[in-house]
């Protein structure tokens, strides 16, 4: 507190300027871990429905892989990128690791349900 007391002017407008900033940065700070929490949230959604995936290439005997599919959604996620102008080099890395760990869950439930 006492860094923020040696800004202060004879006003104490500089004070209120300072806490305002660290009350605006935790607030802030508390909305980043929020939407972290709801990537992750969503990222376990994607891997419940990469395992019923799974349930279904098993049953009609189809590979883990779809490079076709793949790709169609790399097309649409850089669509999508582009018109929300994010990094496509970030948004490709996230989607391969996203994809990455689907075929990791998919071959794992395949394995579990020859067994």
């Amino acid at each position: 507190m006492n860094f923020i007391f040696s800004l202060t002017d004879s006003s104490g407008v500089l004070e209120d300027q300072v806490l305002a900033e660290i009350a605006e940065l935790e607030e802030l700070r508390r909305e980043i871990a929020s939407v972290t929490f709801e990537i992750f949230r969503l990222c376990r959604k994607r891997n419940e429905l990469a395992e019923k995936i799974a349930e279904i290439k098993m049953k009609m005997n189809l590979p883990v892989e779809d490079l076709s599919v793949e790709e169609d959604l790399k097309r649409r996620v850089l669509d999508l990128c582009r018109s929300e102008d994010m990094n496509e080099g970030f948004c490709l890395k996230l989607l391969d690791l996203l994809i990455g760990e689907s075929k990791r869950l998919q071959r794992e439930k395949l394995l579990k349900m020859k067994a």
